[in-house]
């Protein structure tokens, strides 16, 4: 072989490796990098128990449909995906409640009316923006399934948002 056609082959195989990388993270629930569980949030969720961690740290990103305060101290955020993340849904977010949407919840916002969901709220204080509906915004966390909710996907706790 000559040395140009085996450098040909080289870059052509090096950028089609970078390019299927990029592929695969990007299909698959977005990026893993840079992900942690901040102040130990996930230790603050009410009823972790139902929660099926599908990927421990996903970042996605969307427009705000709907805030919604919950008894629990929580604000679920019903999340109107990006096209790159489209495949986060599943069944259980189609129609009602949800119409579609990614569930995002955002822990211990509010103080907890429902009384056994006080004691996960103890010690924590939330630091998570909450946005308004038509945002767009990017988010990190667990992807879950709730056990206890028609196994529809949700970011549960979220780790980061990040606003526009």
């Amino acid at each position: 072989m000559k040395a140009p056609l085996v450098v040909a082959i080289v870059i052509v195989a090096l950028v089609g490796a970078v390019a299927g990388f990029y592929v695969y993270d990007r299909f698959n629930g977005g990026s893993t990098s840079s992900c942690g569980d901040p102040a130990s949030i996930s230790s603050h969720i009410y009823n972790s128990y139902r929660l099926k961690i599908v990927k421990s740290c996903i970042t996605a990103s969307g427009t705000v449909d709907r805030v919604i305060d919950e008894a629990d101290g929580d604000i679920h955020l019903r999340l109107n995906l990006d096209s790159a993340y489209s495949n986060l849904t599943n069944s259980g977010n189609q129609g009602y409640p949800q119409y579609g949407d990614l569930v995002v919840e955002i822990i211990c916002v509010n103080p907890p009316s429902q009384t056994d969901a006080i004691p996960a709220c103890q010690n924590y204080t939330n630091q998570i923006p909450v946005p308004s509906v038509g945002q767009h915004i990017t988010i990190t966390g667990p992807y879950v399934l709730d056990t206890d909710h028609y196994n529809w996907a949700e970011i549960h706790p979220v780790y980061s948002l990040v606003i526009g």
